[in-house]
């Protein structure tokens, strides 16, 4: 687990990897570092939202639709993807690994909303 958290830090966005490198995030303390993996889903959300809401825009309404039961189809299988493990043992490595995994999604997804016609 450990090696995927340090995985998709190295694959982070340059604010992320801003966030990791100051402060209390530096120095290892994990709520620190969460804070900076929550703080880069959520700039990824709106990043993903904005490119919905425009892709929404330009489509025709029987496109959109299909887009929104798409979108809608799509945050289930995100979350099935990125699973909040909170058992026994888990550790608390998984407060990295869940909204990295989320933002990987999502910029996948804001990435496929961006090309779709």
């Amino acid at each position: 687990m450990l090696i995927l958290a340090l995985a998709l830090t190295l694959a982070g966005s340059p604010d992320l990897d801003r966030c990791l490198n100051t402060g209390e995030a530096a120095q290892g303390i994990t709520p620190a570092m969460a804070a900076c993996f929550g703080a880069d889903h959520k700039r990824a959300d709106g990043r993903l939202n904005r490119t919905y809401a425009a892709t929404m825009k330009r489509l025709p309404s029987a496109r959109r639709a299909a887009l929104r039961t798409s979108q809608r189809a799509w945050i289930k299988q995100r979350d099935a993807a990125c699973p909040l493990d909170q058992g026994d043992g888990v550790g608390t490595i998984e407060r990295l690994n869940h909204p990295a995994c989320l933002t990987k999604q999502t910029d996948r997804r804001t990435a496929w909303l961006a090309r779709y016609r």
